[in-house]
């Protein structure tokens, strides 16, 4: 069997001393790594936000112990109104439980890798991310979202909110214009700020390992319908460019389910195309409500 090109010319090159000899799959092998890393840096432009938080997950898996914090990753929630809330970090140590929301605007693959800039303040209702070009939009400010997550969770554990620690973190080429709080910082500095504030007892290690079991336990009551409908929600809203603020304030005109009390979603009937809201967790709910005409002047 005659030996391919490449084969004969890694053995001449190792005769020669220049290098070990390589197997003749060589060209093969090196396929075969380059494939799954083209399907990744693919799957990297089409999931954005799910790339960052991982990115962020695995920094905190590399520079926090262990043996002290528990690191938990896209949790989500049942909230008291019946809706869900989906919470992207939570660290639990001794020292308190850290809730961690991640933003990625500065990190999107499929733009230039030019920096953005972040406007906002503590207590405004909105910041604003802006791209090179004058392209901007405007965004729920992440402080506020996230206090619903500690919201949350203080409920469902019956824990009192000064157990919990907010962190809002941007992805590495995000850089802020305005004077930001200082639990608002970039992926690279979340462990280290961990660190330095969890070196209280508020819980002990068991407990700590009991709070971890107590919210997968949460997670594991939503039923993979109600987590479906939380996720299709989120990229109907982000759908099309469309910025966040002009997607919420269709919000509260959104009806609950008479039933479960769920936030209900628009459907369209078979028989003859009327429009209708109807329950996220369908067929195990049947709520139903005829869609109010827009009000009049």
């Amino acid at each position: 069997m005659t030996d391919r090109p490449a084969a004969v010319f890694f053995r001449i090159r190792a005769r020669q001393g220049i290098g070990p000899p390589l197997p003749s799959m060589t060209p093969v092998f090196i396929l075969f790594l380059l494939v799954p890393l083209f399907a990744l840096v693919a799957f990297l432009k089409l999931r954005t936000g799910t790339a960052g938080e991982l990115l962020l997950h695995v920094l905190l898996r590399l520079n926090l112990d262990r043996k002290r914090f528990r690191i938990l990753h896209d949790v989500m929630l049942p909230t008291p109104d019946g809706a869900t809330t989906q919470i992207d970090h939570i660290v639990l140590s001794p020292g308190g439980i850290f809730v961690i929301e991640a933003k990625t605007y500065g990190n999107d693959p499929t733009r230039n890798r030019d920096e953005c800039w972040i406007f906002g303040g503590e207590h405004d209702r909105e910041w604003t991310v802006s791209y090179p070009g004058a392209r901007k939009f405007r965004f729920q400010n992440p402080l506020r979202q996230n206090f619903k997550h500690i919201a949350t969770l203080s409920e469902a554990l019956g824990l009192p909110a000064e157990c919990f620690r907010s962190i809002v973190a941007f992805a590495g080429t995000a850089r802020f214009k305005t004077d930001m709080p200082a639990n608002v910082m970039g992926f690279g500095d979340v462990a280290g700020y961990i660190r330095s504030r969890s070196s209280g007892n508020v819980f002990a290690p068991e407990e700590v390992a009991g709070i971890a079991d107590a919210i997968l336990s949460l997670q594991g009551s939503l039923s993979n319908r109600r987590k479906a409908a939380h996720v299709a929600n989120l990229r109907r809203n982000h759908a099309g460019g469309s910025s966040p603020s002009a997607l919420r304030s269709v919000a509260p005109e959104t009806p609950r389910c008479p039933r479960c009390g769920s936030p209900m979603v628009l459907r369209t009937r078979k028989s003859d195309g009327a429009a209708f809201w109807g329950c996220p967790d369908f067929p195990e709910c049947r709520g139903v409500r005829p869609v109010q005409p827009p009000r009049q002047g």
